[in-house]
């Protein structure tokens, strides 16, 4: 029902733009033809005004040199009269004077100068008689000769007048079919440019009723904005499932991981309550063992709360300039103690002049989380080296080690939340140090590396921009 609505609306759409279309396309049609009519209206009187004005200038001439006689003489040694231009003077009182040929239009004219519209010397008027088709159509100039005697020029203009006619016909007769024509093809256009948006709306239907979230938008020939709008959309479905996903391995890998710690909890302080004689000295372990488990779980959800930040680009930054030395001797002050008791050697090699304009705590954490791994994975009197450089753009500081490496089918996935690789399951902790460390370093406008083989240890550099860059949107 709801595909059919779509579908209905879509046309519907594609229907008012062709309408539309068809509207703006008339109004130009409509505005190209009147000018050009008028243009070629224009023109064909100018010419036919033309013929008069030479006319009534040489009838002009004639009278002034003998007067009505030499009109009269003019005509009169014409062998082939020519019928459709006709000559006559009238006086003041409308008489007629002189006239060549007679026709039934000449009463319109006479009506015309009855009424007082009679130009004056050094003018002249303009008239245009026309009635019935079969009568035809005459355009006539008028001039005073002297103050008793006008002369009166006309020349038939009825096949200028059946031109226009003709023009203005078949204008209507082209303009129909042009509107009925663009107004399909702009149609079948609309709906041809408007197919991604109804693939989109029939896919974004599909999922809300189906809950199917590998349906994509199919992939659509045309190009521009609504093609990649399409290419966007399925992208952003591409990051959802990825998202959701991903967060049902952290929700099982959280669930499996915080199962051992309850346990755990719940086991010690099951025991200290189901002793039948309290004893003070078991009740302190067991409550010590609670409070251990409660800060592993404590650590462990403060740490997927900075990732799920970190993967919405909200993680909150302060960033200052900082010596990255003094930062680093704060972390190897830290972790000297673990350091001491496993006899490994933590070396600080990083420039005292470079400088970043980092978060203090957040990349202290990041330098803490690489210290804490290197020192787990390495051998006794093993040796962890803080060391670091810079260039015109970016500075890079690596924390290196000589430990138990990384494999190269699990060098891709230390990154992943909770992953914990074969050789590490009996090392103590989370699985998510690695991730907060890129997530901070992604966060600073960063990106992270790490070089590694088995058996020979790591080496993960941190490449940061001289001058802090937020990257808006973590990549985690």
């Amino acid at each position: 029902m709801f595909s059919k609505q779509t579908d209905s609306l879509h046309l519907t759409f594609s229907f008012r733009m062709a309408l539309l279309y068809t509207v703006f396309l008339a109004i130009s049609f409509a505005m190209l033809f009147t000018t050009t009519y008028q243009l070629v209206r224009h023109i064909i009187q100018s010419r036919d005004r033309d013929v008069i004005q030479a006319q009534t200038e040489k009838f002009n001439a004639l009278f002034r040199q003998a007067g009505l006689p030499a009109i009269a003489n003019y005509f009169s040694q014409q062998i082939e009269p020519d019928e459709s231009v006709f000559v006559r003077i009238v006086d003041r009182n409308n008489q007629i004077r002189f006239i060549t040929i007679s026709h039934p239009l000449w009463n319109l004219l006479d009506r015309k100068m009855k009424q007082g519209n009679r130009p004056e010397l050094n003018e002249s008027r303009w008239d245009e008689l026309e009635r019935e088709e079969e009568e035809g159509s005459w355009i006539v100039g008028t001039i005073p000769l002297n103050t008793n005697y006008f002369l009166q020029v006309g020349r038939n203009n009825t096949q200028s007048k059946l031109v226009l006619s003709h023009f203005r016909r078949t204008g209507l007769r082209i303009l129909l079919p042009a509107l009925l024509l663009s107004l399909l093809g702009g149609w079948l256009a609309a709906r041809s440019a408007l197919s991604p948006l109804r693939a989109l709306v029939q896919t974004i239907h599909h999922i809300l009723e189906t809950g199917d979230r590998t349906r994509r938008v199919p992939a659509q020939a045309q190009r521009g904005e609504l093609g990649a709008l399409s290419i966007l959309f399925n992208r952003v479905l591409d990051q959802n499932e990825t998202l959701v996903q991903s967060s049902k391995q952290t929700l099982d890998n959280v669930a499996h991981d915080l199962r051992t710690p309850m346990t755990h909890l719940r086991n010690s302080a099951e025991h200290a309550l189901q002793m039948e004689e309290p004893d003070v000295q078991i009740q302190r372990e067991a409550l010590a063992d609670c409070m251990e488990e409660s800060e592993l779980i404590l650590q462990m959800l403060n740490t997927l709360m900075d990732l799920a930040e970190a993967n919405v680009g909200g993680m909150n930054l302060q960033p200052e300039s900082l010596a990255l030395r003094e930062l680093a001797d704060e972390t190897i002050e830290l972790y000297s103690i673990v350091a001491e008791e496993r006899g490994i050697t933590l070396r600080n090699e990083i420039p005292t002049y470079l400088m970043a304009e980092v978060d203090h705590m957040r990349f202290r954490q990041c330098l803490g989380n690489l210290v804490d791994n290197a020192l787990k994975y390495s051998q006794e009197g093993g040796e962890v080296i803080l060391s670091g450089r810079s260039d015109d753009t970016h500075v890079k500081v690596s924390v290196q080690d000589r430990g138990s490496g990384i494999s190269e089918e699990n060098i891709g996935r230390i990154w992943d939340r909770l992953y914990r690789g074969e050789t590490s399951r009996a090392t103590p902790g989370l699985g998510l140090g690695l991730s907060i460390v890129r997530a901070i370093v992604t966060a600073h406008g960063g990106t992270i590396e790490v070089q590694s083989h088995l058996g020979e240890g790591s080496t993960f550099t941190l490449r940061l921009p001289r001058t802090f860059r937020n990257a808006g949107e973590g990549s985690v």
